[in-house]
């Protein structure tokens, strides 16, 4: 297991020497780093994996750092944690920061973890569903969450479907155990984690991506602060997002070796679920963008004006104040 190391800050120290008696020196004591905690959505899994290289590797204490990655008990809480500062960094996604900032809490997107979305919905390919039309009359199992009846309601729509034909079944976070143990039909899923474990487990499932399909692309998950860090750590951030960039870096140049670390951090998991996942997750971390991290504002505009149109958000949010970018390494 990883030990976390206590190196003192070295860039721009100046070592001033006393002399005493024969000549002994004493040293300015070095600094301490400082300490910052990232919050987890989950339980850690390959979207986390450029966190964990960039702690093993140690390029946080080169940038002055003691990072703390925790997963939280309650991870609805994480957000207001982070909003308040009482968390530094958190791990979230897009339509939670849209919300979020609908309710006037002030948390703001740092960075795209993966650039396009990776969800996608799937069923048995046995039961025949090959587009949305096709969910009618079939059971879907249920996060509970509001944003699902309108993104399922807008693929049906532009498939000729109607929602009101699907039956929604809540499961909580047990959707893949209740499509895979047929008590449901159809399920939403992410194809890095729950896609790639239903092929290790021999089923073969159809899947409709959300991404390029009607529903405006958006970013999950991303790394996000609050406001109140933001204005007072501005320093803080750039340094830990040169340590972040620099680990999802290496996680696209050398999946293997980066499942091995996350396997270190999280030894309860399955290792060839994460060597897998890892390497179907890797070349999509930044995909088509310049950077890994970056966000583009239309991406914002774009899904914030399509959860207001559908009641999602109480009020309009200002898209530019939702996201920023000004702290990725360039």
């Amino acid at each position: 297991m990883y030990k976390n190391r206590i190196v003192g800050l070295i860039a721009g120290l100046v070592v001033v020497m006393l002399v005493v008696g024969c000549g002994v020196a004493t040293p300015t004591p070095s600094l301490s780093p400082e300490k910052v905690t990232v919050s987890l959505d989950w339980v850690p899994n390959t979207n986390h994996t450029g966190l964990y290289v960039a702690l093993d590797k140690g390029w946080y204490a080169d940038e002055g750092l003691e990072v703390d990655i925790q997963i939280p008990s309650d991870p609805a809480a994480a957000l207001k944690q982070v909003a308040s500062g009482h968390t530094e960094f958190g791990i979230s996604f897009q339509e939670e920061v849209t919300i979020a900032r609908a309710n006037e809490i002030p948390v703001v997107s740092l960075a795209a973890i993966i650039q396009h979305n990776t969800s996608a919905f799937a069923s048995l390919k046995e039961s025949n569903i090959t587009r949305p039309k096709d969910f009618e009359g079939r059971k879907y199992a249920s996060y509970g969450l509001p944003i699902e009846r309108p993104i399922l309601e807008g693929l049906m729509r532009n498939d000729g479907g109607d929602i009101n034909k699907v039956e929604f079944v809540e499961v909580g976070f047990d959707a893949y155990p209740a499509l895979i143990g047929k008590r449901v039909d159809v399920a939403w899923i992410f194809l890095a984690w729950d896609g790639v474990q239903a092929e290790i487990m021999g089923y073969d499932l159809s899947v409709i991506p959300l991404y390029r399909s009607c529903i405006p692309d958006y970013y999950t998950p991303v790394i996000v602060a609050g406001e109140k860090t933001i204005a007072e750590r501005p320093d803080t951030i750039r340094r830990f997002l040169a340590a972040t960039a620099k680990g999802y870096e290496y996680v696209i140049a050398h999946p293997e070796e980066a499942a091995k670390i996350l396997l270190i951090h999280s030894p309860e998991s399955d290792p060839e679920l994460v060597r897998r996942s890892q390497a179907w997750l890797s070349p999509r971390y930044q995909d088509d963008a310049p950077r890994w991290g970056d966000q583009k504002l239309e991406t914002w505009r774009n899904y914030a004006q399509w959860m207001y149109e559908r009641g999602l958000l109480s009020v309009a949010i200002d898209p530019e104040a939702a996201f920023t970018t000004a702290f990725l390494p360039e």
